[in-house]
């Protein structure tokens, strides 16, 4: 009786593994809008600039419908910002567009439902981005108390922080291709958590420089 008790669990473990391969590796691709928040008085935001990612992706099973999901992504990320600066001896305040390149490696907790209609699948994510700043360059336009304008464009990498950490929530649906494969695509949200800007502001030393890029992303992968 203990014999055939423990062949019945081999039996099912092995036919629920067959149903799914236990990690599945796969590309992603995407498209993102990109903006800077900031909590100081006199630093706003300019509206979203668009920019798109590429990378590969990993789905680790715990058990069927749950998996860890990891991978890395090469992230170019746009934004634009406005805030007090000094030029030489000028004061006044500058529009900077930023132009970033980070490669992230997310750590999620993907959760899928069972098979639908055409047995496509809704799928819920949740976890955390590290990203690692490749490069970034800003274009700056300068307006001056006076009246002078001037524009700039230059390598801001030691102007950012190092990493970038973020929360991570997307959902989106799973369709079938063939045997295991299949095509994820839908939306995910990346907000960053911590200040991405170093030192102090230029006209008031008083000031620290505070901005967090952010992004929402539609994406598409093919994992198999």
């Amino acid at each position: 009786m203990k014999n055939a008790f423990i062949l019945f669990i081999l039996l099912t473990t092995l036919n629920a593994n067959a149903q799914h391969k236990a990690v599945q590796f796969g590309f992603v691709g995407g498209f993102n809008m990109g903006w800077i928040a900031s909590n100081t008085d006199n630093y706003s935001n300019n509206g979203l600039k668009p920019a798109g990612s590429w990378g590969f992706v990993t789905d680790i099973y715990m058990m069927e419908g749950y998996a860890f999901t990891t991978g890395f992504t090469v992230v170019y990320l746009n934004g634009d910002m406005t805030m007090p600066f000094k030029l030489d001896s000028l004061e006044g305040s500058v529009q900077r567009d930023f132009r970033t390149k980070y490669i992230e490696i997310p750590l999620t907790f993907t959760m899928k439902t069972k098979n639908i209609k055409e047995k496509v699948r809704i799928y819920g994510q949740i976890g955390l981005g590290i990203s690692f700043l490749l490069s970034a360059h800003g274009h700056d336009d300068f307006s001056s108390n006076e009246g002078t304008n001037l524009s700039d464009t230059k390598n801001i990498y030691d102007d950012l922080t190092l990493t970038r950490e973020s929360l991570i929530l997307g959902v989106g649906i799973e369709i079938p291709v063939y045997g295991s494969s299949f095509i994820r695509t839908g939306f995910r949200f990346d907000n960053a958590f911590i200040n991405i800007l170093k030192g102090n502001n230029s006209l008031d030393q008083a000031i620290k420089n505070n901005g967090r890029n952010n992004f929402v992303e539609f994406m598409a992968a093919f994992l198999f």
